[in-house]
């Protein structure tokens, strides 16, 4: 195992024991590994990591500031991949950080690419998140719509997908 990669799994098991401190140094060295071994997909991995990290540690503009060097990483590499997962953790931060507007967004973008990349798993936990973040905000009718979206995404045969069409169906009955 190379020393970025058992940085990198130091760092994600760190964050999953909830010790974002430690994941957040781990994290650190990760990035300062990969930027002196001239790995910037690694460094981008890196600072996504530590941006989430951060959000964790309440650091929000530390978390946005790490999140936006690590977007342009991956747009620098064109790695669409890399860049919808960042700009769906920008979503995450910005909803805390209550731009509201900015985390809509994001969550959009983020949701696009995704469906682009043929990522239906990830752009169905992204429509999700949305929806959630419209149903906080009291906005009902686009909370619907992104959640379906969302179902849309999973296979034809998928009982959750079955369910919840059932589901919203139902109003519809009664009038």
């Amino acid at each position: 195992m190379s020393k970025t990669e058992k940085l990198q799994k130091e760092g994600v098991e760190a964050f999953r024991d909830g010790n974002y401190e430690l994941a957040q140094s781990k994290f650190e060295a990760l990035l300062e590994t990969a930027e002196a071994e001239g790995q910037p997909v690694k460094a981008a991995e890196a600072l996504n990591d530590l941006g989430v990290t951060r959000k964790q540690l309440g650091d929000l503009d530390g978390a946005m500031e790490t999140l936006n060097k690590a977007l342009k990483y991956y747009q620098d590499n064109d790695d669409e991949l890399g860049e919808a997962k960042t700009l769906g953790n920008f979503g995450m931060v910005e909803e805390a950080a209550e731009k509201y507007e900015d985390s809509i967004q994001s969550y959009l973008d983020a949701a696009s690419i995704f469906e682009e990349l043929g990522e239906t798993e990830l752009a169905t936990f992204t429509w999700q998140a949305l929806s959630k973040l419209q149903l906080r905000q009291k906005d009902w009718i686009n909370a619907i719509a992104s959640y379906e979206r969302g179902i849309a995404n999973l296979p034809d045969n998928s009982v959750k997908k079955k369910i919840v069409k059932n589901l919203l169906k139902a109003p519809g009955k009664f009038m």
